[in-house]
């Protein structure tokens, strides 16, 4: 088996809060956890609705191609399996090592790229944004009990990485670019800290740097060498960066991008068959209207109460939060889901979308900046995206509307409310 890379420095261990079992994903199930759950009569274990009794009203388990089954969500979106604890019953009646496959690796996800898979964490999980819990680097036991596991029951082919479609990445330019990423974003600033918005400038110049047509034709050992230097030169230089403000185009995408956020999320979170959901796209079309600035606000998206609230990356508040997502998106660059820019565009497109949605939250509760709870909320309902096969359509729209390098500048800009 491939070795696996790992961000050492996030943590995690489960605090048992239920809400990943509440966020309205399908949990897939293999054929054999499926017959072991059918043989202990698990079924005697599901709610319909978190007030009802334990029975299930009809299977609890739906089929999907391939031989795999997922649990059926109960009325409110939640799995029917959990329980008003807060507990799986399944973990509590069968035992641990019975609990989902699906439900045991989150908030992990292993990604077969060529060279070394990657093991990312999810940032929809409230103790990952929060790092807490042993680091990731002192669980290698179960960490590997899980990859074996994984591999096991849903094989997926090795990825080749590449910084640009079509322009492969070998593995130690790979690894000096997210070194140099990493140099940039922790560049000291004022006030001793890194500055955040300024390190992402300058993360965003360098990108535009080594994206130019004349550099990609460079042969990959040149190539190379081109990253490496100009990378420690703009990673250690003191000279000031002139400020690049989004360009039209870049602030279009973007509010394209928070649409299909909100609008996700009011679709999963809407239980009810598609024939039926007359009135979700009714919401969805005045979404968009709002997103783009027609029409007025609505509960999923309020861009004027967003408008009344500060937001500062850099703010003592959320500046600790916001890095560690910046970081941990710069260890684990390389997951061959997406070309590398991609994946980079993508993880501060999210951060500029959970800006907004903090800012929203800060300003319904009649608050004048975003705290720290308001942005770790806002990030967790932004990132939910992640989960997307970046290969469907909503993976590739997603890649697209984040405007490339746009998103740098536009987080670099604070421009994140559009």
């Amino acid at each position: 088996m491939p070795p696996l890379h790992l961000d050492p420095e996030q943590r995690f261990t489960c605090q048992q809060c239920g809400r990943c079992c509440r966020r309205g994903w399908d949990i897939a199930l293999t054929a054999g956890e499926v017959k072991t759950y059918r043989q202990a009569r698990a079924e005697r274990y599901y709610r319909e609705r978190e007030d009802s009794p334990e029975g299930a009203e009809t299977d609890p388990f739906d089929p999907l191609p391939g031989g795999y089954a997922r649990i059926r969500k109960r009325a409110d979106g939640a799995c029917g399996f959990l329980s008003p604890e807060n507990r799986c019953r399944i973990h509590e009646e069968l035992g641990a090592e019975r609990k989902p496959l699906t439900c045991r690796l989150f908030p992990f996800r292993f990604h077969p790229a060529e060279g070394a898979a990657v093991l990312t964490a999810s940032f929809c999980c409230p103790t990952v944004v929060r790092n807490t819990g042993a680091r990731l680097d002192a669980q290698p036991r179960e960490i590997a009990t899980l990859r074996k596991a994984w591999t096991h029951a849903f094989p997926e082919r090795e990825l080749e990485v590449e910084l640009v479609k079509g322009r492969r990445l070998a593995a130690d330019a790979l690894a000096t670019l997210r070194q140099v990423l990493r140099e940039m974003l922790d560049r000291p600033g004022p006030r001793g800290r890194p500055d955040l918005q300024a390190n992402v400038l300058r993360m965003a110049r360098y990108v535009e740097d080594i994206s130019r047509h004349r550099v990609m034709r460079l042969p990959p050992p040149r190539f190379a060498e081109y990253l490496e230097l100009t990378g420690r030169y703009a990673a250690k230089s003191e000279q000031p960066l002139p400020a690049r403000p989004a360009s039209a185009l870049g602030r279009l995408l973007s509010r394209g991008f928070l649409f299909a956020v909100v609008a996700a999320r009011e679709q999963l979170e809407d239980p009810r068959p598609s024939g039926l959901r007359l009135d979700l796209r009714w919401r969805l079309a005045r979404l968009l209207a709002h997103a783009h600035g027609a029409g007025p606000g609505l509960p999923a998206l309020d861009l004027a109460a967003a408008g009344r609230v500060r937001f500062d990356a850099n703010d003592p508040e959320i500046h600790g939060l916001a890095w560690n997502y910046l970081r941990a998106a710069l260890q684990t660059l390389g997951t061959g889901r997406r070309p590398v820019l991609e994946e980079l565009a993508v993880a501060v497109a999210f951060l500029n979308a959970a800006g907004v949605l903090a800012a929203q939250r800060a300003g319904r509760a009649g608050r004048s900046t975003v705290d720290a709870d308001a942005f770790a909320e806002g990030l967790m309902e932004a990132v939910d995206l992640t989960h997307a096969d970046s290969g469907g359509l909503l993976g590739r729209l997603l890649g697209t509307l984040s405007g490339g390098v746009e998103a740098l500048y536009l987080f670099a800009g604070g421009e994140g409310k559009g």
